[in-house]
Order: C-alpha cells, then sequence, then structure tokens
C-alpha cells in the first residue's frame, strides 16, 4: 500500500509570521504522521536549507509563482502532483482550479474586517473571491485563534466543512536564558512587526513623543518598512522625526540569535495592533522574560489573559500610560514577567502539531 502524499505549499517559508509558521509546524507535523510522503512546493534554494527537507521521503518542487498573483492560479495547480491525496495552503491564497482535498490555515481575516487599510478596490474583491472560496472548497480550515475561527464564520458564514483552532506556538529554547550582551546600548522598548497602518504604529510613535522626557529608553522598531500591500507613511515620518530615540533596526532574521537578544534585553515589548488574530511577536517576548504591553483588541486578550497589559489602542493617553508603568513599577513588571513565561509553556509548536497532524489523519481518511 503507497503512503499518503501530503503537498504543502512552502513559497512563504523564508518570510516572518507565515514562514515562522512554516518552518516550525512542517517538520514537527511530518515527525507526528510519519507514514506521509510530503511534496513542498516552492524555491529549491530557499527549501534546501533545511536538513529535514533532504529527507527520503519529501520531494521539492520548483515553484516561484508570487503570492496574490494571477500565475499562482496557473502554476500552482500544475505543479501538484496527480497523485497528492491532501493539499495544505498556509494562507488563504489557494489554487482555485485545484479539484483535490485541500487543508487551509487562516490567520486572520484581516482583509475582509479591515477594508479600510486594503488598497485598491481589485485587492478588496480579491480578498472577498478567495475567502469564499475557500469556505466553499477546503476539506478543513485551521485558525490560529478562537478569534481568528469568529471573523472566518462572520464574514465566510457558507461552508460544511470543520474550522479547527489550533494556536499558534513558541520553541521550548526560547525560554532560556540567551548569551551574549544587550544589542543597543540604553534601555529601550520594542516593536516587532511590519510597518502597515493597521500596526498603529503612528499612534505608538505619538504616545514615545510624549514620554521623552519622562523615561530613557529608546524605541527600537524591527520589521519590513517597505514591499509589502501597504505601508504606514505617517509612521516613517514620526520614526525620522525623532531619529535620536526611535531606531529603525529593519528585518532581523527570526531564527537568528540577534532577534532573541532584542526580546530577552527590551525592557517592554509594545503590540499597539488594531487588528490582531494571535500576535506571535508577543508569545516571543513572554518567553524570552520580556513583559508585553499591548492592545485590548482582536484575539490578544484570549491568548495573553492576565500576562499582558492592555490599552486602548486608539487612545494615545493610554498607551503612553501603560508603558510608563511598565518600565516604572518594579513590581508590576515582575508579575508580568513571571505570567508572561507561564503562558508561553502553554503554547508550543509541539502541542499544535499534534492538533494538526491528527486533523490531517482525519482528512487523508
Amino acid at each position: 500500500m503507497s503512503r499518503p502524499l501530503l503537498t504543502i505549499d512552502m513559497r512563504m517559508v523564508l518570510a516572518a509570521g507565515i514562514g515562522t509558521y512554516l518552518r516550525q509546524l512542517v517538520p514537527r507535523v511530518w515527525q507526528a504522521v510519519p507514514s506521509l510522503n510530503l511534496c513542498l512546493l516552492g524555491r529549491a534554494e530557499a527549501l534546501k536549507r533545511f536538513e529535514w527537507a533532504q529527507q527520503p521521503g519529501v520531494t521539492i518542487v520548483e515553484c516561484g509563482a508570487p503570492i496574490y498573483s494571477l500565475r499562482e492560479q496557473g502554476e500552482i495547480p500544475l505543479k501538484i502532483p496527480t497523485k497528492t491525496d491532501l493539499f495544505w495552503s498556509p494562507h488563504y491564497n489557494i489554487p482555485l482550479f485545484f479539484r483535490g482535498r485541500m487543508l487551509v490555515t487562516v490567520h486572520d481575516t484581516f482583509h475582509l474586517a479591515m477594508p479600510q487599510f486594503v488598497k485598491g478596490w481589485h485587492r478588496r474583491l480579491y480578498s472577498r473571491v478567495m475567502f469564499r472560496a475557500v469556505r466553499s472548497k477546503a476539506a478543513g480550515i485551521v485558525c490560529v485563534s478562537r478569534f481568528a475561527k469568529d471573523q472566518v464564520l462572520k464574514y465566510c458564514p457558507t461552508g460544511k466543512q470543520n474550522v479547527t483552532v489550533v494556536h499558534n506556538g513558541v520553541d521550548s529554547s526560547w525560554l532560556e536564558v540567551v548569551p551574549g550582551p544587550a544589542p543597543h546600548p540604553k534601555p529601550y522598548l520594542l516593536f516587532v512587526g511590519s510597518v502597515k497602518p493597521h500596526k498603529n504604529l503612528s499612534r505608538l510613535l505619538e504616545a514615545f513623543d510624549r514620554l521623552l522626557e519622562k523615561i530613557p529608553h529608546d524605541l527600537i522598531i524591527i520589521g519590513r518598512q517597505e514591499g509589502f500591500i501597504t505601508g504606514d507613511a505617517l509612521a516613517n515620518e514620526r520614526a525620522s522625526a525623532m531619529h535620536r530615540r526611535v531606531k529603525c533596526v529593519g528585518e532581523v532574521d527570526h531564527d537568528h540569535e540577534m532577534l532573541r537578544r532584542f526580546y530577552a534585553h527590551a525592557d517592554a515589548l509594545i503590540l499597539p495592533s488594531i487588528y490582531e488574530s494571535f500576535g506571535l511577536p508577543a508569545l516571543e517576548a513572554a518567553a524570552s522574560s520580556c513583559p508585553i504591553v499591548v492592545s485590548r483588541v482582536g484575539g490578544l486578550p484570549e491568548v495573553y489573559g492576565e500576562s499582558a497589559l492592555y490599552f486602548d489602542p486608539y487612545d494615545v493617553g493610554d498607551i503612553g500610560n501603560k508603558i510608563f508603568q511598565m518600565v516604572t513599577d518594579r513590581e508590576l513588571r515582575r508579575r508580568h514577567i513571571d505570567r508572561g513565561r507561564a503562558v508561553a509553556t502553554l503554547y508550543g509548536w509541539d502541542q499544535a502539531a499534534q492538533h494538526t497532524s491528527r486533523l490531517i489523519h482525519t482528512l487523508l481518511a
């Protein structure tokens, strides 16, 4: 009897966010279901960096079609092997012309819930069409939080498949002490994420500007600043105006020790988003003994509970007040560091892989 074939869209394997999800989850799922053969669609040069992707039972198929493109709709169905028993798409941009069984991971419904931040009617139309196709075509859907699941059911109510919640995770190694000196010579606050309007960086910068005379901290911004669907010109303008206290370091490789050092030595991670389904940087910070100060929106209260200090993301004064509390109140900091590390132990990639592998086993059956 032949082994079942699971084909996975791995084109985003080196990206932040979804790339982290793929790098951490896929090898663990394969380990949990060793009876599977894997076919990985993506850039062979990128995939061959990973030892597990070169093991017997794994096939790499070159596929460089850009995400959200017409080309991917033509290329991916042709690249999926005909013997595929299940195709796993880690994002909602599924191949519309694929007729086999599909598992789709939905990280959020931002493009439906926040259309004011999606530039161009064609992009808004694209997201509506694709999400409806996911509900009509997928055999199973994974969402990274209950909030994300509720949003899928709200905006795309028509569908018969199970929508399963499997939370993101953090590797247990993040709980270990990170060697090496602080990556910045002064006390600092940390923002990790793409510079897009719904990340609300402009209000964070306005709040930080009001704190300049009250705290000695700099603000370190880590993340991609251009080349994505949207950008935040106001945030970039404000960051430039405060260049002596605001440092934009760009992207840092998620798997590089330097990112962990940024987390470990920060006095707080600030996540000011106005829309967030999970907020993976907050989990990584919590695991690194960095207290988290976040928006009370979306899936953040669900995931982080009492481990976070919350603010209203639309209230600049509240953002500033909560940051000031966290960096000046030692007992508050200690309490949130302890709670954060406890929460981080609840969300591991191993647990996520077990839940996902059980779903895959069910769909293959």
